[in-house]
C-alpha cells in the first residue's frame, strides 16, 4: 500500500487520462510514477535541465525547504524542486514525482504558454 506523504493516508488508485495514477482523497496530491503521463514528466526534466547564465534565485520558503516528504513507492526523501514557479517533490531513486493539489493544473498552464510563445523564447534564448 502506498500513502501520501503529506496526509499519511492510503492513495487510491485512479485513472487519469489513460494512465494509473496515485491519488491522496484528503489533499488532492497526485503521485507519477516513473513513465506516468509522460508529458509531464517531459516538461520536469526540461525545466530542471535548464541552465541559465544568472545567479539562481532561492525561491523555496524555509517552511517548504523544512517539509520533508517520503516517496511512496520506496520511501525515500524526495528532493524539492522549482519548476514552472511550483515547488514539485521528486524522488531521486525512483524518479516518481508527487504534486500537490493544484500543482499539475499549473505546469500544464507553464507547458501550454511556452508552446504558444516558443518562438519569442527562441529569440529570448539567441
Amino acid at each position: 500500500m502506498r500513502h501520501c506523504p503529506v496526509c499519511k493516508i492510503e492513495l487510491n488508485e485512479i485513472d487519469f487520462h489513460g494512465q494509473t495514477v496515485d491519488r491522496c482523497n484528503k489533499c488532492l496530491g497526485i503521485y507519477f510514477d516513473s513513465g506516468e503521463l509522460e508529458s509531464v514528466i517531459h516538461l520536469v526534466e526540461l525545466f530542471c535541465k535548464v541552465s541559465l547564465k544568472e545567479q539562481e534565485i532561492d525561491t523555496i520558503s524555509e517552511y517548504e525547504k523544512n517539509k520533508q516528504l517520503y516517496c511512496p513507492a520506496d520511501n525515500e526523501i524526495m528532493k524539492k524542486r522549482e519548476v514552472a514557479g511550483e515547488i514539485i517533490d521528486i524522488c531521486t531513486k525512483c524518479q516518481g514525482i508527487w504534486l500537490d493539489n493544484g500543482e499539475l493544473l499549473a505546469l500544464k498552464s507553464a507547458e501550454k504558454h511556452i508552446k504558444q510563445n516558443l518562438n519569442l523564447y527562441i529569440r529570448l534564448g539567441s
